[in-house]
């Protein structure tokens, strides 16, 4: 059992992904000043009214962007390793948690999958940006699921969903589910704005008369 500093904020922060930080409250510029001198991470959970979750990522902070004169400090941080909470501790202004950090369960083999989510994911680009964006993801794919999670607008529950699941196959599983739902309406609605960008006739350009 580990005690770290706890950040509960209304995001998900997941491994190997960066989130900047706009820190404003006094305990917490506290905590992150703390962190700072002493070279640690921090925690952060998904809280909302739903309540605080259980399983959260340490944030290991990449860069002071800027602090103000009145103290407040915009961070970098990058999700470091996740861990399941088990109890807040409150003897400090900030919140302590006590935590058990996740390994991942071993699992089979998931290169075929990553592949899927890759290619997957170059269609959801292509199809939102109107041009094809070079990933640059190379084997042995570790953590590629998180990568992409971290990427793509998933709502928070869903995002949450990734972060709790045990082993990186179930995770790219999901995230392919989820992808293929992107890609489908993306390319739907890509085909729609192409039709109606011919005036709702297909093979004539906009500018050429009626009946040519």
């Amino acid at each position: 059992m580990s005690e770290i500093p706890l950040f509960p904020l209304n995001v998900v922060l997941m491994p190997g992904t960066p989130l900047p930080l706009h820190i404003f409250e006094e305990r917490y510029k506290q905590m992150v000043d703390e962190c700072l001198e002493s070279e640690t991470e921090f925690g952060m959970v998904l809280a909302d009214e739903s309540g605080t979750r259980r399983v959260g990522c340490t944030a290991k902070i990449v860069e002071l962007v800027q602090r103000y004169e009145d103290g407040r400090m915009v961070i970098l941080v990058e999700g470091s390793q996740r861990f399941e909470l088990n109890n807040v501790l409150t003897g400090k202004p900030y919140y302590v948690g006590e935590v058990e950090y996740l390994e991942d369960s071993s699992g089979e083999d998931a290169t075929a999958l990553a592949e899927e989510c890759i290619a997957l994911l170059e269609r959801v680009i292509e199809a939102a940006t109107e041009g094809s964006v070079g990933i640059e993801i190379e084997p042995p794919y570790r953590n590629l699921s998180f990568a992409i999670a971290g990427r793509i607008e998933f709502d928070l529950e869903t995002r949450q969903e990734i972060l709790e699941l045990p082993t990186e196959k179930e995770r790219l599983g999901k995230v392919k589910e989820l992808l293929t739902e992107a890609v489908e309406r993306l390319e739907r609605d890509k085909a729609i704005r192409e039709i109606a960008e011919t005036n709702g006739h297909l093979g004539r350009k906009p500018t050429d008369p009626p009946g040519q």
